[in-house]
């Protein structure tokens, strides 16, 4: 297995660099290490704000953004000063726990940053951070906004896959934000034969799902973890039996119920070599954590390339659909989907697929599932946008999307 996974590795390298290096003409090149490449737009009063994100911008800053809905305004946070961090660095995930706490991974120093998030969405270090990691030699940092860096439905776990040393680190995180590992983290996997890179868990945060490294954004297999969350245990792994599960999952989101995992395989023409056009939705044995495919595959209009799923059950259950044209230098409308709760049937969102104006391959909402938050990476600029969601699960673009200093991870934060 080690053999197999330095191979691999250096398949994802090549890639990486490739797509991280320089865009070449391809919409997904993801983060785009060196200066800044363009400018941002007009600053944005963070009073009375709705939402918040935060950028690396590899200058070495973490950049604020805020949404004003009443205002009709999204852009830099007028008051912010933008923190510290690594140059030339995009990082490899960002998370927001406990609707407070803003987190920063950086494989290349080897560090965890850490702040705090104020009502005007102004950033405070955290006590003790950055946060020294164990050696990280292979958490992967192509595809964007991958998972390979989450935070538990509740914001009281870490997990950050690292693909090349087959292992999972856990951290609990406190009511102060603080970060301690758990347990026996980090935890192998090599017992699975899993070099583990995209993770997701289910709605309730009891089990985590975990897809093998792939070099092609393709998902053949998934192994299933249970998650301890009583007291000094919480965070603790423990193999799901049955695993790895035969289930062709790339990128996987669990819905608010906690009934049903939904996935991608995450083959796309230009990466892989052929489309799939499925949406994946397996039911979760509520005791067992086991995975149980619910009915045949949902067919969708283009190629999965990357999902996002609606938080919130308040007014159903939502899934959107992110895609690649096959040449990968454009994008398509974004597709959505509701999901019934108790079959776990997928139906067409009236309207879908939906053209928005931020030509967008993936998207992130904030926690109370009021805004999707799409990131726009052409070769020419890079820029974040907010798109409103209704309860009929349509979306609606009506304000610019801001642009982004340099391309690199992003998270969307609720006011706290």
């Amino acid at each position: 297995m080690a053999m197999k996974v330095k191979v691999l590795l250096s398949s994802v390298l090549v890639l990486s660099m490739t797509w991280l290096a320089s865009c070449g003409g391809h919409y997904h090149c993801g983060t785009t290490f060196g200066g800044s490449s363009c400018t941002t737009g007009t600053t944005t009063t963070s009073s009375n704000a709705n939402a918040f994100a935060y950028a690396v911008d590899q200058s070495g800053t973490m950049d604020g953004y805020a949404l004003n809905a009443t205002a009709a305004t999204f852009g830099p946070v007028s008051t912010y000063v933008a923190p510290t961090i690594p140059t030339n660095k995009g990082g490899v995930g960002a998370v927001v726990a406990q609707g407070k706490y803003l987190y920063a991974v950086f494989q290349d120093v080897q560090q965890i940053y850490g702040w705090s998030i104020d009502s005007s969405g102004n950033l405070t270090a955290l006590t003790g951070f950055p946060l020294s990691l164990p050696s990280l030699s292979g958490i992967s940092d192509f595809s964007y906004n991958q998972q390979v860096v989450i935070t538990n439905p509740a914001g009281t776990l870490m997990f950050i896959s690292d693909a090349a040393n087959e292992e999972i680190l856990v951290y609990q995180i406190s009511n102060t934000g603080a970060l301690t590992a758990a347990t026996g983290s980090p935890f192998s996997t090599s017992f699975a034969s899993l070099s583990p890179q995209n993770m997701g868990m289910d709605g309730l945060g009891r089990f985590l799902y975990v897809s093998q490294a792939s070099a092609t954004h393709s998902g053949t297999t998934v192994v299933g973890y249970s998650v301890s969350s009583t007291g000094s245990t919480a965070g603790q792994l423990t193999l799901i039996q049955g695993s790895p599960f035969n289930a062709p999952l790339w990128e996987m989101q669990g819905d608010a119920s906690g009934n049903y995992l939904i996935g991608i395989s995450g083959k796309v023409e230009d990466l892989y070599g052929s489309d799939d056009n499925s949406l994946y939705v397996y039911s979760i044995n509520q005791t067992s954590g086991a995975l149980t495919a619910a009915g045949s595959p949902t067919a969708t209009v283009y190629a999965p390339f990357n999902i996002a799923m609606q938080p919130s059950s308040v007014n159903g259950e939502f899934v959107y659909s992110f895609s690649l044209k096959d040449t990968g230098t454009a994008t398509n409308p974004i597709e959505g989907y509701k999901l019934d709760p108790t079959t776990g049937a997928l139906s067409l969102v009236a309207g879908s697929p939906f053209t928005i104006t931020t030509p967008t391959a993936f998207g992130q909402f904030d926690q109370s599932g009021s805004y999707l938050f799409v990131y726009s990476s052409p070769a020419s600029s890079v820029s974040l946008g907010v798109v409103n969601v209704a309860s009929s699960g349509a979306l609606t673009e009506t304000l610019p999307a801001a642009t982004l200093v340099t391309g690199g991870y992003f998270a969307a934060s609720d006011v706290p």
